[in-house]
This record gives structure tokens, C-alpha cells and sequence, in this order.
């Protein structure tokens, strides 16, 4: 029975895709590095692994390697910061972000990455100066995108899930700064690179609904609503068909909304009446609460 290890799944899976090994290994290593791990006389860590595996649109969850104690308590940090923010557990986030400072004293730029968007994060919930925290997301992206400005998006890079994640957290800055084209059209790089490049995973099954969120929130801050309904709907059909439960409810409600200010009520009052009994069911009582009464209030939909 033929096996794969790593190297050739790596090297078949770049090839299939057309990529060259700088598409693949740009800001994580050097071309020269990915060579000779994948002729097999190099075996890369497990951060530099999962960073190679996500550039070529998938997770890292079929391959495991030895790693050291030190690695994979670090990895395991940072998969906790990672939880952290997901709840907004930020009393929790900051003692992570003290913990894997002292972890990543003696390790490369790139293991720090992730440090910095978490910081970032972290001053953004306690109301610190935006300033500083667009200078702390630029300092993260920078660790493998050195090139990008904040603005322009990089078509031609490939894209790690975290490189992904601190983007979308710079085109969400722009777009509390009323910075609306810029931040349209990193959200539509974002999503249009998720839905052509990267494989289904849980990663994907996470992420692409928040750009798709976040887009639709952004467009109707543009009064754009018939790309609102459309936009929300493609996050709906995804949630549906790969399960994520978290995002559907306000997806639905956004759709709701476009098309209330589409004055197609009767099709409004459908959505909406979705999203409230999504979010009673998983317990978020204000959130539906908040729907009816903006549904009532401000379009006189009863539900």
C-alpha cells in the first residue's frame, strides 16, 4: 500500500496547485529552506508546518511530527489565545499574552506573530488609541507580508488563516474610521481568496462567514442593500451547509435588514423572525430581544 509522508504531500499538493516554492514559503521561510524539506534533508517545526499547510488552503490536521517540549507548549498558548479571543475572555487573553512573551524570547519573528495581533486586540477592547493599535496589527502582518501597506490588497501573496485574521482586523479599523472603500475592498480580497483558494476545513468553516459579516455590515453602512442581501445570503448558504452555528443568526438578521430597506417586508419579517428564534435557541435572550425591538421600531415589522 503506497504512504505519504509530509515532504512529498507537500511538494504534490504545491505542484497540483501550480504554486513555486516563494508563492508557498514567502515570509515563513526561505525558498531554500521549503527545497530541502521537501527532498526530505530538512524537517521544519511545527509552527513553519502548519504555516506551509495553510498556505496551500488547508489545515495541518492529517500530519503529525516530533516536536520539542518547548514547541509544543507554545503552541499550545498560543491555541488558547486563540479561544481567548474567540469568547472574550480578555481577563484570561492577558495573562496567555504575558505567558507566551517569555515563551518566544529565543524564538524566530515569525512565532511572535500571533503575539502581536492578540496584544492588539487585547489594548482594543480596553479602548486604547487606535493608533496604536493599527501600529501593533501592521507589526504582525509585517512578521510575513512585509510589503503590504494596510490598504492594497495583495493579490498575487498566498495567505495563512492568521495572516487572514489580522487583515480583516485592520480593514475592521478602517471601517470604524468611516475608511469604508478601504475597508470594502480588503474584505472582498478576503473573501474572494477564501472561497477560490483554500480547501473546506474548520478553519474556513470559522472564518469566512466573520469577512462575510463584516462585509455586509460595511456595505450597509454604504447603503449598498442589495449587495447586502447578497452578500449575507452567500454567508447563510455557507453556515447552513458547513454548520456554523454562530455566525447564522446574524447573517440572517442583515439579510433581514437589506431587505427591509429594500421594502420587501413581507420577505423581512421572515429573516428576522429566523434570527430571533436562532438566537433564543442558543440562549442569547438580549440579542433577540434587540432584533424584535429594532424590527419594530425602525420598520414596523411585529413579529
Amino acid at each position: 500500500m503506497a504512504t505519504y509522508v509530509i515532504v512529498d504531500y507537500i511538494r504534490e499538493i504545491r505542484l497540483r496547485k501550480g504554486y513555486t516554492q516563494e508563492d508557498v514559503s514567502f515570509g515563513i521561510c526561505t525558498s531554500a529552506t521549503l527545497s530541502r524539506i521537501e527532498n526530505g534533508a530538512q524537517t521544519p517545526g511545527r509552527y513553519i508546518l502548519d504555516k506551509l499547510m495553510e498556505r496551500l488552503g488547508m489545515e495541518n490536521s492529517v500530519f503529525n511530527i516530533f516536536v520539542s517540549k518547548e514547541e509544543m507548549e507554545l503552541y499550545e498558548c498560543v491555541q488558547e489565545m486563540v479561544r481567548n479571543i474567540a469568547d472574550g475572555n480578555f481577563e484570561e487573553l492577558e495573562k496567555q499574552i504575558q505567558k507566551v512573551e517569555g515563551l518566544t524570547k529565543k524564538t524566530s519573528h515569525l512565532e511572535r506573530q500571533y503575539l502581536y495581533f492578540a496584544k492588539a486586540e487585547l489594548l482594543r477592547k480596553k479602548n486604547g488609541a487606535s493608533d496604536e493599535v493599527y501600529e501593533l496589527l501592521m507589526k504582525a502582518i509585517h512578521v510575513t507580508l512585509p510589503q503590504f501597506d494596510g490598504k492594497t490588497p495583495l493579490r498575487e501573496n498566498l495567505l495563512t488563516f492568521d495572516e487572514i485574521v489580522i487583515i480583516n482586523s485592520i480593514a475592521f479599523k478602517h471601517a470604524r474610521e468611516q475608511h469604508l472603500d478601504i475597508a470594502l475592498k480588503l474584505g472582498y480580497w478576503l473573501k474572494e481568496y477564501m472561497e477560490e483558494r483554500m480547501m473546506d476545513s474548520k478553519q474556513k468553516t470559522a472564518k469566512y462567514p466573520v469577512i462575510v459579516y463584516n462585509l455586509s455590515l460595511w456595505l450597509a453602512q454604504t447603503r449598498e442593500f442589495d449587495k447586502v442581501e447578497q452578500v449575507a445570503d452567500e454567508g447563510v448558504g455557507f453556515c447552513i451547509q458547513y454548520g456554523n452555528l454562530i455566525m447564522l443568526p446574524l447573517l440572517l438578521y442583515n439579510k433581514a435588514c437589506a431587505l427591509a430597506e429594500l421594502d420587501r417586508n413581507k420577505e423581512a419579517k421572515k429573516y428576522f423572525a429566523q434570527s430571533v428564534v436562532l438566537f433564543e435557541i442558543m440562549k442569547k435572550d438580549e440579542k433577540a430581544r434587540q432584533a424584535a425591538d429594532w424590527c419594530k421600531n425602525n420598520y414596523g415589522i411585529e413579529l
